[in-house]
């Protein structure tokens, strides 16, 4: 009896809690009710949180931070230097090392500002794979309206239809050359680092494209496409952020050379006007071609820096401060304009001597940041650029091909020949091979300025050589 009696104490006890539970549900639920009804403008506004992006807790993670793919949502600004909705972060990032999911905006237009140095450039970051199976090939690149840069993973191991459980047997720096395909036209880019300038013409097939499909890299045989949305991206880019430069007025001087000196004396009396460049995260070699402080470079020496100062150092030490005055993106050419006193003085400049086959040359330029360095050879050919070299000056342009030593850091710097007077800006090297270096010849770039050869009519009387100087 005792028990049976216990049990109904307790059966009445939890009858009693959920009588109780009840009454309690049905006052939230008036209560509710009635502040929907009534102060539902209030309750929502009241008890709102809102939710920064931006913070270490929610960026990344927060649903209202992510897109549909899992990535962080930026907002987008319009840029008041050139109309474009861009978002804005920091460029001093190593994307190009360590890929995430979540480091990069995909598809977007960014304005990447350095907090090193101010330096700002527009670029397009994509992602895109190749899936073979057991093999996943993918591609992370960075475009801008001068460049490619990049990495690329492989995995194999994959799966038939994914490749989660994949691991990695290759990868890197994209390779030199780099093969880019568009609009049924293919280049070959050289570069290093990963990092390939980008051809004049590729430039304007994106900004004049009709459909943005069609965009693909190969990488060791393996072709990835670049996405549609990028390749849209890049063509509003390049109509927008494009500067068109006006041509300024240069006037070089007939100087006094020695008829042929000894590598020693051309390596003594020119060095002082070849200065290194440090231009952004880049740096190059630049020669002086006026006495009031008219410098040339490489284009790609200066790229992402041409509205910036840029620093001049010179063999003696003293550094300068430059700006840029004018950029060829035909002849992969820079203009940059020093101001200060007791500026180096111009080099001699052969301005309608192109050279021949076997003249000896010698290359002046600061390579791997090895300022002073100087290299000799010979030049093996001239040649007129056509399809082969259309990713380096446009078609019709003289390149002079030689067998003098250039690296990474040479670009900018002068060719010379025997006498010491400048035929060419080197430009590039052939990836994998020795012995097939470039520069742009000075006679081109003369007269892309619209320089006069020094003399004119009176070239005769003045007894000058054929490049325009004098022999002392």
């Amino acid at each position: 009896m005792e028990i049976i009696r216990q049990s109904n104490y307790y059966l009445s006890t939890i009858y009693s809690l959920m009588r109780f539970k009840k009454s309690i549900i049905s006052i939230i639920s008036f209560g509710s009710f009635f502040s929907l009804s009534t102060f539902s403008p209030l309750s929502e506004s009241a008890f709102a949180v809102k939710i920064n992006c931006e913070s270490p807790v929610h960026r990344g993670r927060h649903k209202d931070c992510v897109d549909k793919d899992g990535r962080p949502k930026r907002k987008e600004l319009i840029d008041p230097d050139t109309g474009l909705s861009v978002v804005e972060m920091e460029s001093d990032i190593l994307w190009n090392r360590i890929p995430r999911r979540n480091r990069v905006p995909y598809g977007q237009i960014v304005k990447a500002t350095s907090g090193f140095d101010g330096t700002t450039e527009y670029v397009v970051y994509d992602r895109n794979y190749t899936f073979r199976y057991p093999y996943e090939s993918t591609v992370f690149t960075k475009w801008s309206s001068d460049y490619v840069r990049g990495i690329w993973t492989l995995k194999a191991g994959c799966g038939l239809i994914a490749c989660t459980a994949g691991y990695e047997t290759d990868g890197g720096d994209l390779p030199s050359p780099l093969e880019v395909k568009f609009a049924g036209k293919t280049y070959s880019l050289y570069g290093d680092d990963g990092k390939f300038m980008l051809p004049n013409s590729f430039v304007n097939d994106i900004k004049n494209a009709k459909t943005y499909d069609g965009l693909s890299i190969r990488v060791k045989r393996t072709v990835v496409p670049i996405g549609e949305k990028t390749v849209e991206k890049l063509s509003l880019l390049y109509k927008k952020s494009i500067k068109k430069w006006e041509i300024p007025k240069i006037a070089i001087n007939i100087k006094n050379i020695k008829k042929n000196p000894s590598i020693k004396e051309i390596a003594g009396s020119s060095l002082p006007s070849v200065v290194t460049i440090r231009a952004g995260s880049g740096q190059g070699t630049g020669f002086f071609i006026t006495d009031d402080g008219t410098l040339l470079t490489n284009r790609h020496v200066v790229s992402g820096a041409s509205n910036k100062e840029i620093l001049i150092d010179t063999v003696s030490g003293r550094q300068y401060k430059g700006k840029v005055s004018y950029i060829s993106r035909e002849d992969d050419f820079a203009i940059i304009d020093v101001k200060g006193t007791d500026l180096p003085k111009a080099l001699p400049i052969c301005y309608s001597n192109y050279p021949m086959a076997g003249e000896d040359v010698v290359a002046l330029g600061s390579p791997l940041g090895l300022s002073n360095t100087v290299t000799r050879g010979i030049v093996s050919a001239l040649r007129r650029s056509g399809s082969d070299f259309d990713s380096i000056v446009m078609s019709g342009s003289s390149l002079i091909q030689t067998d003098a030593a250039i690296n990474p850091g040479n670009s900018g710097g002068p060719l010379l020949n025997e006498n010491g007077e400048v035929i060419g800006v080197n430009t590039f090297g052939k990836t994998s091979s020795e012995g097939l270096n470039f520069a742009v010849s000075i006679v081109d770039i003369m007269q892309q300025l619209k320089v006069r050869r020094p003399g004119g009519l009176d070239s005769l009387e003045m007894k000058l050589n054929s490049c325009g100087n004098k022999f002392n």
